[in-house]
This record gives structure tokens, sequence and C-alpha cells, in this order.
């Protein structure tokens, strides 16, 4: 009788896992909801549509993108986490949100632990942009400018903790100057804020100042990257004028879940979104935008990339202090 019993008990068990993964892999079943950190119309929410679009395609079932922006990031990133970690609600960020940030302004969640990074989607790199009139064309050019009148200078952010205060705090020290930090709330007012003269300079993406410089509302003054931007190729690198630490000042954009989304569903997300990104019609919607398109990594790979990031700002706060 003991051994009937603990037979259909093994069958039970059996039965129980085999559900539990036929439901795991059973994704996606409804609408999935893509959560951007930012406000609608930015640089990080413009690109989450198109891929949401493409998405919506491949899986057969409607994709809507919200926006909870607001404390660096930290409101988004904390509604992905509430969300069911069933693979239904994506998070599609910015690589500050996660790696630069938190280091700064300290969220209610480790983003190294916490989140589980699935695939980059996009780059792009950070240029430093001023006024389209300032009386400066190059680094040499400002930094005699800024000395000349050291009370005066100053450099925006979109927020504390961004690539924008690591940049101005690294070129205080590097020129030898002592620029004022004035944090706004997003990249538009930053942006304003130098059209408008409040404030001397801002370390910007190229997709949001892009339009501006081509515009002739902005002037760049130098371009992150081991080699000229092709999309701006007048714009001198920082490593060509004597300021090599500002190469690496690229971003990423990719999409990440709760880490206690079951593994499969994880790698079926993956897939979906690398054939997505290997899509023609994809990468030229963003190129279009700005953005330079990538070829995701495995996610292990995009898991020691994550922690490389967040492992390096890191010494750049402890180096700066930065705080909010």
């Amino acid at each position: 009788m003991k051994t009937s019993i603990h037979v259909v008990w093994r069958f039970a068990l059996a039965a129980l896992l085999l559900a539990g993964t036929s439901l795991a892999q059973a994704w996606p079943e409804r609408v999935i909801k893509i959560i951007v950190p930012a406000p609608p119309g930015g640089n990080m929410d413009v690109p989450a549509r198109v891929f949401a679009n493409f998405l919506s395609k491949e899986v057969g079932f409607p994709v809507i993108v919200e926006n909870k922006a607001g404390a660096g990031g930290a409101i988004g990133v904390q509604a992905m986490l509430n969300a069911p970690a069933d693979g239904h609600t994506i998070l599609y960020t910015s690589s500050n949100v996660l790696t630069e940030i938190p280091h700064v302004m300290k969220p209610p969640y480790d983003p190294m632990k916490d989140v589980r990074p699935v695939a980059a989607l996009t780059k792009y790199r950070y240029v430093l942009v001023v006024a389209k009139d300032y009386p400066a064309n190059d680094l040499a050019g400002m930094a005699r400018q800024l000395k000349a009148a050291p009370d005066q200078g100053s450099f925006a952010s979109p927020s504390p903790g961004t690539v924008a205060q690591f940049g101005g705090e690294m070129l205080n020290r590097k020129l030898g100057v002592n620029m004022q930090h004035i944090p706004y709330y997003g990249t538009p007012p930053a942006l304003n804020a130098v059209m408008s003269k409040q404030v001397t300079m801002v370390l910007d993406s190229v997709v949001t100042s892009g339009p501006l410089l081509q515009g002739g509302k902005l002037k760049a003054l130098a371009i992150a990257g081991t080699t000229r931007y092709a999309g701006m190729p007048q714009v001198p690198t920082f490593a060509e004028q004597g300021f090599p630490e500002f190469s690496d000042f690229n971003g990423w954009q990719g999409i990440a879940v709760s880490p206690k989304v079951p593994a499969p569903i994880v790698e079926k997300l993956y897939a979906v979104t690398r054939r997505i990104a290997d899509l023609t019609p994809f990468k030229d919607q963003i190129a279009r935008i700005g953005f330079e398109p990538v070829v995701p990594d495995s996610l292990q790979q995009f898991a020691q990339h994550l922690q490389s990031d967040y492992d390096r700002f890191g010494v750049l706060n402890r180096t700066f202090a930065l705080k909010q």
C-alpha cells in the first residue's frame, strides 16, 4: 500500500513539474506592458515605442508603453518590480538608470540584484554642447573662457548621478576650473538652459542634441568615442583634444525584467528581442532617430556588461563624492 502511495505521489509531483514548465514556456498569453522610466517623447520613450511595435508583430499580442518618470528612473523600475513576474511587464531603460544614477540617488532596490538584464538594443554617444554663439570652438577655448571668469561657469544635467554630472566634474578637475552643477528634471529643460545661456554646457546624447545642432541652436565642442561620429564628422573627439578618459562615455538602451521571471520566459523574450534587433526595418527606424543599433550580447554577457558599467561609475562616484 505504501509503495502505491509513493508511486501516486511521484506521478503527481511529475505532473506538477511538467505543468509548471508548460506554464512558464507559454509566453506571452496576453497584452505586454513596457514601462519606460522617463517622460513621453524623450530619447528613452521614442525607441521604446519602436521596439513595442515590432515586439507586438513578433508575438501576436498588443504591446503598450507606460511612462513612469521620476526619481532618476526609480519609479519606473519599482513599477516593473511590483508587477507580476510573468514576463508581461518589461522595463525599457537607458543604461544610466541602472548603472549611474543609483550611486547618487540610492533607490530602494539593488540594480545589480533586483533587475534581470535581457538585451541591449541601441547605443549612443555623448557630445558636449554649448550655446550657439558661445565664444569658443573647442575644449581649449572653453577652458580659457572658464578661467577668465572662474565663478560664472556651470554645467547642466538631466538628473543627479548621470554621465552629464560625472563628465562635468571630470572636466572641472581636468581643466582646473569650478563649474557649478545645475540638475534639471529631464533632458529638454537641461538643453533649454544651455540654449538660453542659463548654464554654460551640458554633456548630452547625440540623439537629443543632434536636431538642435543641425538646426543651429547649439554648438558642439567635443564628442565621445575613439573615432569621429559619422553623423557629426566635423566635431572632434575628446581624445583628439587631449581628453582620452572621455572616449568611453557612451550609453545604451535595452530591456530588463524582474529576476523572479522564470528562466524559460526570459530566454524566450531574449530570442524574440534578438530577432527584432536583426530586422533591417527596425535598425533603419532606430538609426533615423539618432541611435546606433546593436546586436544583443548573450544574457550572460549583457549581465557582465551591466556590472562592469555599474562598477566603473561607482569608482567615479567615490572619486568625486557626488551628491543629489
